[in-house]
């Protein structure tokens, strides 16, 4: 790949987006993309490698293209990009049509590796001695085609008689690390993932676990008897799930005199129930909008000592890191459109989608983590970021990115390319 050096100036000609290009820089720098050369897939090469069009994905996902068809639309302007990948300009929607129809059981293997491998190699709450807490859900993706394979009718909120796919994951909400994922049929309970979402994440943090600093939040579809059972016989690790059953919630509060509970929010009231072992148990009662008292239940291994009822109450609701990553993956990645009718191709777009995520978590954590854009959104770096324009002029294997300050978001974004931290990009000051 080809240096580039970002700088202030003023220009006409608006070339290329500087938002990919520095995406792309960094995670080559890191050897990210390095790890997809070795990907195997019987596909016939042509003009362009396999690895070529798995690149082309990504930059699709940074860019925000939200269909197909916008690789025919916002890719072809990109030629600082391609050249970077080691191409004239990127391959079209119907070559990486051919590339999703041709993915196969092997094919997720090998992207759950390469995540694998790249998170451990990079993840921010790896390699921090903090503790870590990891959320795991469950959202569903819509697709009534009937040429959707495996594609069956199930629970979609909101939905009625929908069928798709559901989409478990398991995420990390203090760093906005995706960590784990798999795809079902519509009709999958989230509870048959939930086996292979912790052996997934226990792969990923075992120094934390061992110590003690490995935290599972989950939410009532994980809160079976069993599952407690399984999360229970895991030596050092910490876990608070809802309840599976709002009837037996509802049961167990029969008991509980109003003035015995504490309120925790507005509207909202808890009581702990008596226990001698480990496990703890938070009847959660809640005051609709509707005037009616609904009943749930909190169970923990937290100690009372490190966390009292009312604060396992909000800690439990801190879990809406994974639902707002969903939304981000939905909104932003534009995972809504399934790019292909294959199912093997449709998961193979979903773990380019995590892998991408984490590589832009990381540029921002990591790039603009001096900068005013540390705190920058990845709605706001992926739609009006992406759409900063620059000119590019080459000077022998040194591209040098032209960068107009005309708005606020492209000043800050200069202020973070040309005067780095990270000496490793190669980024130059004028």
């Amino acid at each position: 790949m080809n240096k580039i050096s970002f700088k202030q100036g003023d220009c006409k000609d608006e070339t290329t987006s500087i938002w990919l290009a520095a995406v792309l820089q960094f995670a080559e720098k890191l050897d990210i993309l390095e790890s997809f050369k070795n990907f195997k897939l019987k596909m016939k090469k042509k003009e362009y490698s396999v690895y070529q069009k798995l690149m082309t994905l990504i930059s699709s996902i940074v860019i925000g293209c939200e269909c197909m068809k916008d690789l025919n639309v916002k890719l072809p302007h990109e030629k600082l990009s391609a050249n970077m990948l080691g191409m004239e300009h990127f391959p079209d929607q119907s070559q990486i049509n051919r590339l999703l129809i041709r993915m196969d059981d092997n094919s997720i293997s090998q992207l759950e590796k390469i995540h694998h491998d790249i998170f451990l190699q990079n993840s921010l709450s790896v390699n921090s001695d903090d503790e870590v807490v990891i959320d795991i859900d469950q959202s569903g993706l819509i697709a009534n085609g009937k040429t959707y394979e495996i594609a069956e009718k199930g629970y979609f909120p909101h939905k009625k008689n929908q069928a798709g796919y559901q989409l478990s994951a398991a995420f990390n909400g203090n760093n906005s690390e995706t960590v784990a994922m798999y795809l079902d049929s519509g009709n999958t309970h989230c509870s048959k993932r939930s086996d292979d979402l912790i052996k997934s994440v226990l792969s990923k943090y075992r120094e934390h676990l061992n110590n003690g600093k490995l935290i599972i939040r989950g939410d009532s579809g994980y809160g079976s008897s069993d599952n407690i059972e399984k999360l229970s016989a895991i030596p050092n690790l910490k876990f608070i799930v809802k309840g599976y059953s709002t009837i037996k919630a509802s049961n167990l509060a029969k008991n509980i005199k109003f003035e015995d509970y504490t309120q925790a929010d507005e509207a909202v009231w808890v009581y702990e129930l008596p226990s001698e072992g480990k496990l703890r148990t938070i009847i959660v009662q809640v005051l609709t909008d509707k005037g009616k008292l609904v009943y749930t239940t909190l169970i923990t291994n937290i100690s009372k000592s490190r966390m009292s009822a009312t604060e396992l109450f909000h800690y439990y609701n801190k879990r809406q890191t994974i639902e707002a990553f969903f939304k981000t993956a939905k909104n932003v990645y534009h995972i809504r459109s399934l790019r292909t009718r294959e199912f093997y191709g449709i998961y193979s777009f979903l773990w380019l989608v995590f892998i991408t995520h984490n590589i832009i978590t990381w540029f921002r954590s990591t790039t603009l983590g001096d900068t005013e854009l540390k705190t920058t959104s990845i709605k706001t770096l992926v739609k009006e970021a992406g759409t900063i324009r620059a000119a590019v002029t080459k000077k022998g294997n040194l591209f040098e990115v032209l960068i107009p300050p005309i708005t606020k978001l492209a000043k800050q974004i200069i202020v973070a390319l040309c005067e780095p931290k990270y000496v490793q990009l190669s980024f130059i000051d004028t």
